[in-house]
Parts: C-alpha cells; structure tokens; sequence
C-alpha cells in the first residue's frame, strides 16, 4: 500500500507465507525491487504530488494581457512543462540514487524541449523530460528556482513574496506558518501615482505590530525569489500588475534568514538553504511518516524521525534509504 497503492504481488504473498519478510536483509532487498518496479510510480503521483503541492499550481491563471509570451503559439504545451518539472525531478531522485539534497539547490533539473527552451537550455529536443544540466548564468538551482513555485507563490497577476515564503517554510522544512491574525489585511496594489515594487508596499505591511513577528519567518524566504516573476521569467525591475511601468523600482531579494544568516543573491539564499540540510531531512522524513502510516507524528516518534535522518546521511542522502 505505500510503496504502489496496490496490494502485494505474488513473490511478495510467498516471502510472507514462509516467514522470510521478517528478515531484514530481505525486506530491504523488498524495497529495492518494488521501488524499482513500474508501480512505484504510484510513490511519485500520491507523496510527491501531495509533498510539492502539484495539484495547486494552477490555482491561478497566469494573466494573458500581462504575459503574453507565456502563451505565445512556440510555447504550446509550457504550462503543463512547467507543472511537471518538480514532480519529475522527484521521480529522477527517487529512480538513480540521487541526492535529496538537490532538492536545496543542484546544478541541473528535469526539462522536456519545451521547458528547455523556455530556460535557454540547448540542445533538448522532444517532449520527453531527461536530466539537464543548467548554465552557469541561469540563476537556477533545486526547487525554488522551479517555475512551477514561482507560479504557485503569485496570484497570476503579480509576485506574492509570503505566499512563496510559505511555500518554502511547510514543503521543504514541513514548519508552516501559524495563520495570520484576523484582520491582518493584504498587500494592496498600488494607488494612483505610487510606483512601489510588492517588496516596498509589503514592508509598510509589516510596520503592523501584530503582523511584525510572523513576517520576520516567513518574508525572507520570498523576497529571495524576487528576480523571479510571475512567470518565472528573470526581472530586476518590478513587472507585473498593471501592462506599463512608467519608472518600475529595483527588485530587492536581499534578505536575512531567522538564523541571522544574509543573502544578497539567490546563489547564496541556496547555499543557506543547503546548509539547513538536518531541517530538511527532518521535515521530508515527518511528511513521509504521516503518508507511510496514515497518522500524525506524535512526540513519542521524535527517536525514530531522529534515526531516519541519521539513515539518510548515512547512505548519501538518497530517497530510497528513508
């Protein structure tokens, strides 16, 4: 059932039948097989699906008016390339033993032809997704530099630097935020005559007391995606909103993470995200806890959550050891 959603299969009943699953060597060597086995892509479309929050990335439509590229006829299929990009980075990790550290920043990603040359990735062609190398200058790396985050963080419109905040907080540290307070209020557009980038308007927001705290998590981990638009296109001016920037602000993504440690660049935001790597492993091994078991981890769960990391690091931080 955890492995491939399904039920055991014939060599599985008989291992059972004489006793052998109660072998360790031989339930570990279980594993290797069935995740080795076609089915186990049952794995990638339930925990990955749920983990990385697939099912909401098109929660809202990318605005045609401001966005235009993004629909033009040679990027026929973008959408859906961008949507299966982190699935499919998964699915690698899990099939070749890969680190779960790419996930934190990695110098390659998933791409068919389509998203290959949406990134100014050559020679890709086909619309299957293989392994890729990114330039040097492509400010890409693991997860959040996927488009499909950067969508999920906007509302079509424009850049919601919290909403990605978020994201990063309860997907790759399993730490969500606590609920705003009522009334906390949203970012609002810009009034006529003012020319504030989402950034500049956020940090008015966050002179409410009650909303200071909070925001002192969750923004940093926003703001360092800025450069990155609703489209996952490279800005390093303010774009987006409305379709003419008479005089559109610098893009500030400099931040400081709750542990006080800086980032000017998104290059060094994933090298700090990489040396979070224990609040990583921790967070990937509660979310495959809950759908392992089917229940929540309690405080009792704390030594064996504690000895999956351990195994993880152990065995060169593949999927298959958790």
């Amino acid at each position: 059932l955890f492995l491939w959603s399904s039920i055991p299969d014939d060599e599985l009943y008989r291992l059972a039948a004489n006793k052998q699953l109660r072998k360790r060597q031989t339930l570990s060597a279980q594993v290797a097989r069935m995740l080795g086995d076609a089915r186990s892509d049952a794995l990638v479309d339930g925990f990955a699906r749920q983990w990385l929050k697939a099912d909401e990335f098109d929660r809202f439509a990318v605005d045609r008016n401001l966005y235009r590229d993004f629909y033009r006829s040679e990027n026929a299929g973008l959408n859906q390339a961008i949507n299966a990009e982190p699935i499919e980075f998964f699915r690698y990790v899990l099939r070749n033993q890969s680190s779960l550290l790419d996930f934190l920043d990695a110098d390659w990603t998933m791409a068919n032809e389509t998203l290959a040359n949406y990134y100014d990735i050559p020679g890709v062609t086909g619309p299957e997704f293989v392994r890729v190398k990114l330039p040097a200058n492509s400010h890409r790396g693991g997860l959040v530099t996927m488009a499909a985050v950067h969508k999920w963080g906007s509302d079509g419109n424009r850049t919601k630097p919290i909403e990605r905040g978020k994201y990063v907080l309860d997907v790759l540290f399993n730490d969500p935020p606590h609920p705003p307070p009522p009334n906390a209020g949203e970012v609002e557009p810009n009034v006529s005559g003012e020319n504030l980038t989402v950034r500049q308007r956020l940090d008015q927001h966050r002179t409410i007391t009650a909303c200071a705290h909070c925001h002192r998590t969750i923004d940093p981990y926003g703001f360092a995606l800025e450069n990155f638009n609703v489209v996952s296109k490279w800005r390093v001016k303010q774009d987006g909103e409305r379709a003419w920037w008479p005089d559109s602000a610098k893009i500030d993504a400099t931040g400081v993470l709750p542990n006080g440690k800086s980032f000017a660049t998104v290059e060094e935001f994933r090298q700090l995200l990489r040396g979070q790597e224990d609040r990583f492993l921790t967070g990937l091994s509660e979310k495959m806890f809950v759908y392992a078991l089917g229940r929540t981890v309690e405080p009792t769960d704390r030594a064996t959550i504690d000895q999956l990391v351990e195994k993880m690091k152990a065995n060169e931080y593949t999927l298959q050891s958790l």
